[in-house]
C-alpha cells in the first residue's frame, strides 16, 4: 500500500504539545532542543464548567493554552463583571512564567475547558539549562508589548483624551 494512502496516525500528546509551542509567539523563535523539553514538561488540565482556573489577586505561577472549551475573564472587584471570553487556541498568563504577579482578573471555565499548562518552575529550569533562549524570549515579549500598544492606539486611544496621555509605554 502506498504510504500516502495510509491513514495518518494521531499525534502523541508530546508531539501535539511541541506543535502548539512552536506556534506561540513567546516560543516560536526558540531552538528545537529547548522546545522539545518544554513540550515534555507541559501538562494537561481539565476544568469543569464554573470551575475557577485562577483567581483575581492571587499569585498563580502557570500559563495556560486552551486546547478546548470556553473560559470567561471576570473581575470580582467590580461585582463580578465579565470582560471577555477565551477559547481554543488562546494562550493566557504567560507573564506569570517570569515572576510572581497577582492576577488582575479571575478566569472561570464557562464550559469544560482543557488546557496545556506550563508552570514557572519548569519554565525557569529550561531557561537555566538553555540560557541562550533568554534574548529570544525578551524579544518576543517586547514585540507583543509593541503590538498591544499599536492595537490600543489604532482601536481606542485616538478617541480617548485620557488614554492618549498615557501612551508611549514601548517608546520610553
Amino acid at each position: 500500500m502506498n504510504s500516502s494512502m495510509e491513514p495518518k496516525q494521531p499525534l502523541s500528546e508530546y508531539q501535539a504539545n511541541l506543535e502548539i509551542l512552536m506556534q506561540l509567539p513567546l516560543f516560536a523563535g526558540l531552538p528545537f532542543e529547548p522546545l522539545k523539553v518544554l513540550a515534555y514538561l507541559c501538562k494537561r488540565q481539565t476544568f469543569q464548567p464554573e470551575e475557577i482556573i485562577f483567581h483575581e489577586h492571587e499569585v498563580d505561577a502557570n500559563a495556560y493554552y486552551i486546547l478546548e472549551g470556553q473560559a470567561e475573564l471576570i473581575r470580582e472587584t467590580d461585582g463580578e463583571a465579565e470582560y471577555t471570553e477565551f477559547g481554543e487556541g488562546e494562550f493566557i498568563g504567560s507573564m506569570s512564567l517570569f515572576c510572581d504577579m497577582k492576577r488582575l482578573f479571575t478566569l472561570r471555565a464557562k464550559t469544560k475547558v482543557t488546557c496545556l499548562t506550563l508552570s514557572r518552575d519548569k519554565f525557569q529550569k529550561i531557561v537555566e539549562r538553555f540560557p541562550e533562549i533568554t534574548t529570544k524570549i525578551v524579544q518576543a515579549i517586547l514585540m507583543r508589548v509593541h503590538e498591544w500598544e499599536e492595537r490600543l492606539l489604532r482601536e481606542h486611544a485616538l478617541a480617548c483624551d485620557d488614554c492618549r496621555k498615557r501612551l508611549g509605554v514601548s517608546l520610553v
